[in-house]
């Protein structure tokens, strides 16, 4: 067998996602959120409830660290799109990204 094979599922690299579970973010659903990340099953992925993250008219908010990435608006439906294309493929999901932290400029030709 070669070790170097595809067979095997490359490991995730270690992060921590922070969930908002504060008042604004609770109201809107958060504790769903929460509950889709933990089922996701994420080896070597940190789910961890959070106090307020001081975006309180942007919730549910989740925060992926170290790599110091906000999302806004989380939708339990969301987590699979977070999960797959951030935490398995290493690219941040753009529609979901919270334009404080990430702003977006648009150039015109």
């Amino acid at each position: 067998m070669n070790p170097l094979s595809d067979d095997k599922p490359t490991p995730l690299k270690r992060r921590c996602v922070s969930v908002c579970q504060y008042r604004s973010c609770e109201r809107s659903g958060s504790a769903a959120v929460l509950a889709a990340f933990r089922e996701a099953n994420l080896p070597g992925v940190l789910i961890s409830a959070s106090d307020c993250m001081g975006q309180c008219a942007s919730g549910p908010t989740v925060r992926v660290t170290p790599d110091n990435v906000w999302y806004c608006r989380v939708k339990p439906e969301d987590v699979g799109a977070i999960a797959t294309q951030h935490l398995q493929q290493d690219e941040p999901v753009e529609r979901l990204l919270h334009s404080r932290f990430h702003p977006r400029f648009d150039v015109a030709d």
